[in-house]
């Protein structure tokens, strides 16, 4: 199918240029076999998914590109692996019912900066979000988990998906 093939290496593509700025690993030899590591078939199709599949599916896939490359650390793992849900299950609506109120937004500086920018004043919420500020910095799972107990704070408030928190990310500032 024309459109699945489009679909799919956009977000590959997308998740290969989210490592640009700052990721230890930027060559496509390198990358792009990271991003194709984890089975997203597990995710994609099927009947309806749970947040604790999800999660589950996410953490063992997270963990399975670091071992693959452990120059790699947890904070791009998961950035490879948002970037590309994001693409695909977001923008494109691929995926099984109720993927896309379980997928992550991608963490970064420009998300780090709106969330501080518009709950700067929200200790909970910082404490959580900001427990680090460099995505190397994510180096275990637990610490990736709290961040997004952050998010999922805020998308409480705003009453909107997980992955819609990434509406307050800043990368396009000038």
């Amino acid at each position: 199918m024309p459109r699945e093939k489009i679909v799919r290496d956009f977000a590959e593509w997308a998740a290969f240029s989210s490592t640009r700025s700052g990721c230890p690993i930027k060559s496509r030899e390198a990358v792009y076999p990271l991003i194709r590591k984890p089975n997203y078939g597990e995710i994609f199709d099927g009947d309806l998914i749970t947040q604790e599949e999800f999660g589950r599916w996410h953490e063992i896939n997270t963990m399975a590109i670091c071992q693959a490359d452990s120059r790699l650390p947890i904070g791009w793992a998961v950035k490879l692996i948002n970037i590309y849900l994001k693409t695909r299950v977001y923008i494109a609506r691929d995926g099984r019912d109720g993927l896309i109120k379980c997928i992550h937004p991608p963490i970064d500086n420009g998300l780090w900066n709106g969330i501080m920018g518009e709950y700067g004043n929200e200790p909970v919420i910082i404490n959580k979000t900001h427990c680090v500020l460099k995505i190397k910095d994510i180096i275990t799972y637990d610490i990736y988990e709290i961040i997004i107990e952050g998010c999922r704070l805020i998308a409480e408030m705003r009453r909107c998906h997980l992955i819609e928190v990434e509406e307050l990310w800043q990368g396009t500032m000038i």
